[in-house]
């Protein structure tokens, strides 16, 4: 006998293809249907091809445990009158119970809905939409956004994203913070705790951290438990990539240690399990853990997301806010060899009329006070000088077009041209936009250390950097047209093969629940196909 479900499948045509990852897919015959439970976490979509999603929850069986099969329907219609696929998929936990699977066979440019269930319970109904097919020369329209320490403040940035029209959402890294900055009652900058992990007196820079594998699978859950963010994930897929937050700030991947002082207790045991914990509660990546890869989306955009922690050395300088010191331009890895091999041939083959490079850190210096003035920070591009000169002489020798960084990391806002050689002075050949952070503690909101021995005192709780600061430092920087570094929020793009319109949405505040923001005019860029330079490009056109 057929259950109503099972009906309404097979009157709607099932035609997609369910694929679960391998170590999940195993014994399903042998799994019983968990009865009761719940979806906490909600449900997430990511990585939208035309004829493709992956599909992600966790199930917690409320006492039940052991392994068992979560049903997942996706339908064209928020009823389910109009199912296209319908499949048993086992969890239990040595995954801690996550549920994830990749569909196929789906229609191109289309809205599509989807749930998972157990016998009694449904979890949040999530929406998507798939990519435009190849030959599609339709608008695409995204959000940005990275850095969104659970707290240091509200969500307020998700809460107006979640109201936007968007075909995905692309976050640049910092999803989690395995370290907690601030509490309640004792740095008084935080207006909410996280718990999670163990103290560590040998780092007086953090309140605790994320150690285990609990440590890392709890943070996820607590930063879910923000129903603003939850809401985004239920209506727009996402394309996710890590910076370093995910594992430990400022660590790099190649050395044993880290590249980070003994004192940071950084190991190689906490490192693998802060990647499965990401991998387990993120919904692509079903065929294996390379970060590195391309989306398409039609004629209009092809995003290029880059692997910026994996394959690194170590960070020059010792990641001073010094000048350039002696071992500062001597070959080191960023991407990698076969990284940036991939990386170049993709940005050569590309026919898209945007190539869009998702950026961990940023590709444009940021210099600061002092004489010769002093680089912020050498976990950037700008620490791998010869890799940078590698890439950027690539797009600018190769003659490709229109290449715009969409990046994080920093909890700033910044607009600029790329360049060549020193990043200040050389050839421009691509655009940089900075989208600020959700939540993270920008660089008016703490004590910047400016270099030449100048610390600017900053307002936790009410930021207001002196314009005459911004300008002084753009003025060592001249590649940069505008910075903000008080605020928060997010980028929003609409690109089309006409032009590129980027809104950087800034919030008034994130220390109380509001979703008012401030002025955009001088904060949205109209960048015209054919011009790598974005100066003279922002403000509404008419």
């Amino acid at each position: 006998m057929q259950t109503r479900r099972q009906f309404v499948a097979r009157a709607g045509g099932a035609a997609a293809t369910v694929l679960v990852p391998t170590g999940l897919a195993t014994s399903i015959a042998a799994a019983k249907p968990f009865r009761g439970g719940r979806f906490p976490d909600g449900v997430v979509a990511g990585d939208p091809t035309p004829k493709g999603i992956s599909l992600w929850t966790r199930f917690d069986p409320s006492g039940s445990g052991g392994s068992g099969t979560i049903e997942l329907e996706v339908a064209t219609d928020k009823a389910f009158r109009k199912v296209v696929t319908r499949k048993n998929i086992k969890t239990g936990s040595t995954s801690n119970h996550t549920v994830k699977a990749r569909v196929t066979g789906l229609k191109a440019h289309e809205e599509y809905y989807y749930r998972f269930s157990s016998k009694t319970e449904d979890s949040t109904v999530g929406r998507f939409r798939t990519a435009p097919p190849a030959d599609s020369g339709a608008e695409v329209k995204f959000a940005f956004f990275s850095c969104q320490d659970y707290t240091h403040g509200y969500y307020n940035a998700l809460d107006v994203m979640a109201d936007g029209d968007y075909d995905f959402v692309v976050c640049l890294g910092d999803y989690i913070y395995s370290e907690s900055y601030h509490s309640v009652k004792g740095t008084k900058t935080a207006v909410r705790d996280d718990t999670i992990g163990r103290e560590n007196p040998t780092n007086p820079d953090i309140v605790r951290e994320a150690v285990t594998l609990a440590d890392y699978r709890a943070k996820y859950q607590l930063y879910r438990s923000d129903p603003l963010l939850r809401a985004v994930h239920s209506k727009f897929p996402i394309v996710m990539l890590w910076d370093d937050h995910e594992v430990q700030d400022n660590y790099v991947g190649k050395p044993a240690d880290g590249g980070l002082p003994a004192g940071k207790h950084f190991s190689q045991a906490r490192k693998k399990a802060a990647r499965k914990a990401f991998f387990e509660n993120m919904p692509a990546f079903t065929n294996g853990e390379r970060l590195y890869r391309k989306l398409s989306f039609g004629s209009t955009v092809d995003l290029i997301v880059t692997d910026q922690r994996t394959y690194r050395d170590n960070q020059p300088c010792d990641d001073a806010v010094v000048a350039p010191c002696a071992d500062y331009n001597q070959p080191r890895d960023f991407l990698g060899r076969a990284q940036m091999n991939w990386l170049k041939s993709t940005l050569t083959a590309s026919k898209a009329k945007w190539k869009l490079m998702a950026n961990e850190v940023t590709i444009m210096p940021t210099r600061v006070l002092g004489t010769p003035p002093a680089n912020y920070t050498y976990d950037t591009w700008i620490g791998y000088p010869q890799e940078r000169e590698e890439l950027l002489t690539h797009i600018r020798d190769g003659g490709i077009k229109d290449v715009v960084f969409l990046t994080g990391d920093i909890h700033t806002f910044i607009a600029g041209d790329v360049r060549t050689g020193d990043g200040a002075t050389g050839d421009t050949v691509a655009t940089e936009l900075v989208g600020g952070s959700v939540t993270s503690q920008s660089l008016g909101e703490t004590d910047l250390d400016a270099g030449g021995g100048t610390k600017i005192k900053g307002n936790d709780a009410n930021p207001a950097t002196p314009p005459a600061l911004i300008d002084a430092l753009r003025n060592i920087n001249p590649h940069v047209d505008n910075a903000d570094f008080d605020h928060h929020g997010f980028g929003s793009v609409t690109a089309s093969t006409a032009g590129f319109k980027c809104e950087m949405v800034r919030m008034q505040t994130i220390k109380k629940r509001t979703t008012a923001k401030l002025p955009s005019a001088d904060w949205t860029y109209n960048i015209a196909p054919g011009s790598p330079s974005i100066k003279g490009q922002h403000g509404p056109k008419a």
